[in-house]
């Protein structure tokens, strides 16, 4: 952040905090020796992250039900080794390794609603869709073979990356058909990912090229590179997991469940 972008940085996070109840940790200012340190946050960064944020909103229903649905929020970039971002109740930290995608910020704001509600959200989405976590169980299902990763770990290679239901780090067995799945996925993870695939799917918004490409990678035949993330995977294998009827991700339950989350047919209160 450079001295001379001041005056309306200053401004942008007065609406930051006006229309979301979001305080941005500055980490530029004047050092202790008097000289301008100009931290890890550009002005171009914040401007970008405000317009994510509402886009956001406006999915959830604008600025009122966003406060209400994720009670304030701090934003700080940090280290937080390979991961664009982290997220708890009330607390978010980005990267300072390097910038943003809108995708991220939706992730992470999603997992801050579930937190401030206690994680019961992604609790509830868990039974709604007909999954289930149970370590036990993914060990004797790894035990006797009916899993596509390593033993204790995912293999960097097609078709071992731990995708099936239950074959994962916490043994997540995910029900109906979310948009994806790997070694680190649990039910937090698949609230955070559905929220962003709602807001992105036929949204005509900088999440909607992602939220297609997650659905469309199940039409290539396997061993295919897939055009947005660039990943080589078994694809028409992982298709009965993975696509939805029609292609429609809106006909998934985990649409339904955050539709019915955003405009109050599901109320976890």
């Amino acid at each position: 952040m450079e001295n001379s972008d001041l005056k309306n940085v200053s401004q942008r996070l007065m609406q930051f905090k006006s229309e979301y109840q979001i305080d941005i940790v500055p980490d530029w200012g004047e050092g202790t020796d008097g000289t301008w340190q100009t931290g890890k946050w550009e002005k171009d960064e914040l401007d970008r992250l405000y317009g994510f944020i509402g886009l956001f909103a406006n999915a959830i229903g604008g600025s009122a039900n966003f406060i209400k649905n994720i009670g304030g929020v701090q934003v700080k970039k940090a280290n937080i080794g390979s991961h664009g971002g982290e997220a708890y109740s009330h607390n978010v930290s980005l990267s300072d390794k390097g910038t943003f995608s809108a995708w991220t910020i939706v992730h992470e704001l999603a997992h801050a609603w579930d937190g401030n509600h206690g994680w019961r959200l992604s609790v509830a989405l868990e039974r709604y869709t007909g999954g289930h976590t149970s370590l036990p169980l993914s060990f004797l299902k790894r035990l006797f073979e009916q899993r596509d990763s390593g033993f204790w770990k995912p293999e960097d290679q097609p078709g071992r990356r731990g995708r099936f239901p239950g074959c994962n780090a916490v043994g997540y067995f995910y029900g109906d058909k979310p948009s994806g799945s790997n070694w680190a996925f649990n039910r937090k993870e698949d609230f955070a990912e559905s929220v962003a695939m709602y807001v992105g799917w036929n949204g005509n918004n900088d999440l909607s090229a992602q939220a297609h490409g997650r659905v469309e990678r199940y039409l290539l035949p396997n061993n295919t590179k897939d055009k947005f993330f660039g990943q080589v995977d078994n694809w028409t294998d992982y298709a009965r997991f993975f696509y939805p009827d029609a292609g429609d991700y809106a006909k998934t339950k985990r649409w339904q469940f955050v539709d019915g989350l955003v405009n109050g047919r599901i109320n976890l209160t």
